[in-house]
């Protein structure tokens, strides 16, 4: 270790041990947490009956563990707390655990990488001083950005499923509405019949019309709904919706105008893509396919020419 010291990357070790030791107090504050939860649940657990109830507790000893470190790692700021659950409901994590688990994630991808560092000192001994030290500041920066990278690509990718199954949403919507059922009915009749093609806009369907069997007044409850979508359409339905509410128009008609602009818009979408695509396609062309035939038409000449010349 002293020659180790010696020899140059001792700044990423020294950075290693003041984490350990900012570490520790929290390490023994959960460890005392998990001590009096522990007796609490003892005193308040009634006598045992038989063993599959003390070997299913056994086993769940370690998730217990796991999810109070996720616990721990969690923030207390609720204005964090607020926008990082927003982002997860985004992505699809509605889970009661998940901003435990998203903080615990990103606590790992800074400590692991720091860590694997540390034990790769003594390979790094040939390069510069400061490269453990760019190394170092490197992972702690791709570290607190990963997850956030990883939920923004699966925000992205669910925003784009929806934004495609959402026409089909509409014209489902229109023939319901137009056979005679209510709109509540509708919700849940196109929910069913969305669960194969486009299951993320139906789990949605499904929330939303446990909410209007709840109670909930349907102006907030298709609001909520679009807020949870994350998309332009579902917000445009739902202030046609209660824009329609309000005036007394035919929800029918209201309906089949708005499902006929989407998909228009669907085709607008389409022909767009397909006029980028000459422009997209020009870099490709220029350095694959240009070297390779200016290649075929002059070789000839090259060959023609060495022959006469030599």
């Amino acid at each position: 270790m002293p020659a180790l010291l010696s020899s140059g990357p001792a700044i990423p070790i020294l950075l290693g041990l003041l984490a350990l030791l900012l570490a520790v107090p929290g390490l023994f504050s959960f460890g005392r947490s998990r001590q009096d939860a522990g007796d609490i649940e003892r005193r308040l657990a009634r006598r045992p009956v038989g063993a599959p109830a003390e070997t299913k507790k056994k086993e769940s000893q370690l998730g217990k563990a796991v999810m109070g470190i996720a616990d721990n790692a969690a923030p207390t700021d609720g204005a964090e707390v607020s926008a990082a659950r927003a982002k997860l409901n985004l992505a699809g994590f509605t889970g009661p655990t998940a901003i435990s688990r998203y903080f615990l994630a990103r606590f790992v991808c800074v400590v692991i990488p720091q860590v694997a560092l540390f034990f790769a000192l003594p390979y790094l001994q040939d390069y510069p001083k400061y490269v453990p030290v760019l190394a170092s500041i490197t992972l702690v920066l791709a570290g607190l950005a990963a997850p956030g990278k990883f939920l923004d690509a699966r925000i992205s990718q669910r925003k784009q499923a929806c934004s495609s199954g959402f026409p089909d949403m509409m014209d489902l919507m229109v023939a319901c509405v137009e056979a005679g059922l209510s709109l509540d009915a509708s919700v849940q009749r196109v929910g069913e019949e969305l669960e194969l093609r486009h299951p993320i806009i139906a789990g949605h369907m499904r929330t939303l019309s446990l909410e209007l069997r709840a109670g909930r007044s349907r102006k907030l409850a298709w609001r909520a709904f679009a807020d949870r979508l994350g998309i332009e359409e579902a917000g445009s339905l739902a202030t046609m919706l209660r824009q329609a509410e309000e005036m007394g128009t035919s929800l029918g008609q209201t309906l089949r105008v708005f499902s006929a602009d989407m998909r228009q818009r669907r085709i607008l979408m389409a022909e767009e893509k397909a006029m980028a695509l000459p422009a997209k396609m020009t870099l490709p062309l220029i350095l694959f396919v240009f070297p390779v035939l200016l290649g075929v038409l002059i070789l000839p000449a090259v060959v023609m020419l060495t022959k006469t010349l030599g």
